[in-house]
């Protein structure tokens, strides 16, 4: 087993400052790759950048470019050209970079990853503190908030990590295309993680309400109060329900369809809340965890920085550790997956232009197979897995999505907040195609085949063995003790095949104290850092309806994988990745523990603010609401403005805040925004036999200037089992059959009111 840190001998020159550029660069350096970052003269701004409404301490390095900066070396412009490096990472827009060293056409081998707000066709690249914009233009900020207050966006930058999340992921996905150019723009990126926002309008044809802090059909939820901060309850499963009303003293509401069905319970919450508001009064919030590491109940504390850092679980499993800085040695992120040669050593963070290059040159390619040539076992459920897939299938990835009878996938079942069906479609609850109709399944499952294998069986199980023996990686997101428990441990699946690699990304983590534990969006969000520094400002903590660590967790599945695939090919030997949904949502947020370590602090809560902006906020106006941002200079002049704005419609609100040098977009919400630009470019049609030409949200990614699309809508069930074990595996027909009839692959799914399921 090799011990090399795993992008050993990949090169990075990374132009760029701010946040989504340099989060790339961390997340190659963390994996190994050698990061050269030339910054601007006066260097990157983020290194006095507040993350909270207090500033910078004097002589210090800011929390936040601590956090995007280690482990790279700095260097002058003229130290390294782009020849010496694989991958340049950069900030601007084409018509900054044309006839530049880092023009396209201009790179001879290096490829070119782009990451700006609006896309490297856009007139300005953005800037950091343009956040707020970027997240009202998505449109998912209409229905993120209480229903008698404004909207809310997320906390901190998110659509610029998940684009350096996804750049990273470009700069792995690049070396295996012909292409010479990917742009990830944090509007498209962003988007990809609101998704399933969308679903009512797209799916339903149906207005998504706001729900608030506790949404009524998940009772209990939201952030709810304990004697020592808050806690978030799952109530989404019969079991969370179940045990529930055993820890509250009342099992008479199991069996009572009043409060046992989640449909039925909102009518009944005033009395829930009566009931259980005291009992989690009376405990801590890890005394309220324990049950989740107890019972099969999940539950989760809305962890401060400060909490992580101290966190026996997170300590165990080396995710933060000492970073090195020109002031002392802080606490922040090192490690985020482990795997063989992780961390890497040098977490250092370097004065400006400080550097050397240790090997200079030009670059030697990386001899890497085509995505065309690459296949993946799809066994994930939810979202966070299943997305990982739904971002690589538009490149050219095989993607078999392995589904059972029991369990299938659970999003199958589930409609967009409970709205029910399409219009027109209502009667599919008393025909199986129901489970083909889903606008959850159907978004983050297109470009995969579906193959149906019982692995209870032998049978199955050695059926499935013969699809690893021809397939290149498995990426799954069950609980930890699944895979073992089916007989499918690594040592079994690289013994069939030892280039393998396998990629397991449950709640959190493989192993360590809470690896049993269950956890799902709303429970990561609080266990990640973002719930405690979400929400309105009076607020004490909030977990949004959004499920974000969900697809902050499967971009950085998507990375992992490449990079056990980029040291698969280079060094002939399989690998297995260990992801934490929990640990790579905490990344989102590593400036807070940063902070936290350095100056024994958490970090301020700033409702719909910027750190160290004179104005960013939300303005009503006559027909909605729009997102204002202002610099010191503009903005006396755009607040001057603010009383005229209320009597104006959007689009002439936002033209009077322009006038007067500020930036603005209209707020619109997931039923309007995909009838307007700018979403309404980026969704892309596609054609299903149950459910007809839908939209979808399309790829994040432009190579060379085109987006990617999907090659096929999300799979019907058993709709590809025969044909992946008849070209995969190698079975005759006679073969299939056998296993056919013995149950071991294929089937049926049941008429779903005919098993109480009713929308």
């Amino acid at each position: 087993m090799s011990t090399d840190a795993p992008l050993k001998g990949m090169r990075v020159l990374e132009y760029a400052t701010g946040v989504a550029g340099p989060y790339a660069g961390r997340l190659l350096a963390m994996f190994g790759a050698t990061v050269a970052k030339v910054e601007p003269p006066g260097g990157d701004p983020a290194r006095r950048q507040p993350v909270d409404d207090k500033p910078i301490l004097e002589g210090s390095v800011s929390p936040l470019y601590v956090h995007l900066n280690a482990g790279k070396h700095n260097v002058a412009p003229d130290q390294v050209d782009p020849s010496w490096a694989h991958i340049v990472l950069a900030d601007q827009v084409l018509s900054q970079l044309k006839d530049g060293p880092l023009d396209p056409a201009n790179l001879n081998g290096p490829k070119l990853v782009t990451t700006t707000a609006w896309g490297a066709h856009a007139d300005d690249p953005g800037s950091i503190d343009d956040e707020l914009l970027v997240q009202a233009a998505t449109g998912f900020l209409g229905f993120n908030r209480d229903p008698d207050d404004g909207p809310l966006r997320l906390p901190g930058w998110q659509s610029q990590y998940a684009a350096g999340g996804l750049a990273a992921t470009a700069a792995l996905t690049a070396p295996r295309m012909a292409a010479k150019h990917i742009d990830v723009s944090w509007y498209g990126a962003m988007l990809t993680c609101v998704e399933l926002c969308y679903c009512d309008a797209l799916h339903c044809e149906r207005r998504r309400e706001p729900v608030g802090a506790h949404p009524p059909t998940a009772f209990p939820s939201g952030a709810i109060p304990c004697r020592d901060g808050f806690v978030s309850p799952g109530s989404i499963r019969p079991i969370d329900w179940e045990m529930q009303c055993l820890m509250y003293g009342a099992p008479e509401w199991i069996d009572n369809p009043e409060y046992a069905h989640r449909h039925q319970r909102p009518a009944k919450i005033d009395e829930i809340w009566e009931r259980v508001e005291p009992w989690y009064a009376e405990r801590t919030k890890r005394e309220l965890f324990q049950f989740a590491l107890d019972t099969p109940w999940a539950i989760g504390m809305v962890m401060t920085p400060t909490d992580a850092l101290a966190d026996e679980h997170l300590l165990q499993r080396g995710f933060i550790g000492p970073i090195t800085t020109p002031t002392g040695t802080v606490t922040g992120p090192v490690q985020p997956v482990r795997m063989p040669g992780l961390p890497v050593p040098n977490q250092h963070v370097e004065a400006s232009a400080a550097g050397s290059v240790p090997e200079l040159g030009p670059a030697t390619a990386r001899r890497l197979r085509p995505f065309g040539d690459i296949r993946v076992l799809d066994m994930t459920i939810a979202w966070a897995g299943p997305y990982a897939g739904n971002i690589l299938g538009p490149m050219g990835v095989d993607l078999i999505k392995i589904e059972s009878m029991s369990p299938y996938d659970g999003f199958r079942t589930q409609r967009p907040y409970d709205h029910g069906m399409k219009p027109g479609q209502e009667d599919l609850v008393h025909d199986n195609r129901f489970f083909e109709a889903g606008g959850f399944y159907n978004s983050v499952n297109k470009s995969k085949r579906s193959c149906v294998v019982t692995l209870a069986t032998d049978e199955g199980r050695e059926a499935f063995l013969e699809l690893v023996r021809n397939s290149d990686a498995l990426i799954a997101n069950f609980s930890a003790g699944v895979l073992p428990k089916l007989g499918l441990d690594f040592q079994t699946l690289s013994a069939v095949n030892p280039k393998f690699v396998v990629v397991r990304a449950p709640a959190f983590g493989v192993d360590g104290p809470y690896s049993d534990a269950v956890g799902y969006g709303s429970i990561i969000e609080a266990m990640s850092g973002l719930g405690h520094r979400q929400g309105y400002e009076h607020e004490g903590a909030r977990v949004s309806n959004i499920y974000l660590p969900d697809p902050l967790a499967g971009i950085h599945i998507a990375l992992s994988l490449l990079v056990g695939l980029d040291r698969a090919d280079r060094t002939g030997l399989g690998v297995e990745i260990d992801l934490s949904q929990q640990e790579v949502t905490w990344l989102s947020s590593g400036e807070a523990l940063v902070l936290a370590a350095s100056e024994g602090r958490d970090i301020g809560r700033m409702g719909n603010r910027e750190p160290g902006v004179d104005l960013a906020e939300l303005w009503d106006t006559s027909d909605g609401w729009i997102a204002v941002v202002a610099d010191r200079e503009t903005a006396p002049a755009v607040r001057a403005r603010r009383d005229k704005i209320a009597s104006l419609p959007m689009a002439d609100a936002t033209a009077v805040v322009v006038a007067a040098g500020g930036k603005a977009v209209a707020v619109h919400d997931p039923w309007s925004a995909p009838n307007v630009e700018p979403l309404a470019s980026a969704l892309e049609l596609v054609e299903h036999p149950v459910t007809g030409s839908m939209r979808h949200i399309a790829s994040p990614f432009l190579v060379d200037g085109v987006r990617p699309t999907q090659r096929s809508h999300a799979p019907l069930f058993d709709q590809h089992t025969d044909e992946i074990f008849r070209e995969v595996a190698g079975l005759g027909d006679s073969e299939i059959e056998a296993l056919r009839a013995g149950g071991h692959i294929g089937g049926e799914l049941p008429v779903p009111a005919s098993i109480g399921l009713r929308y």
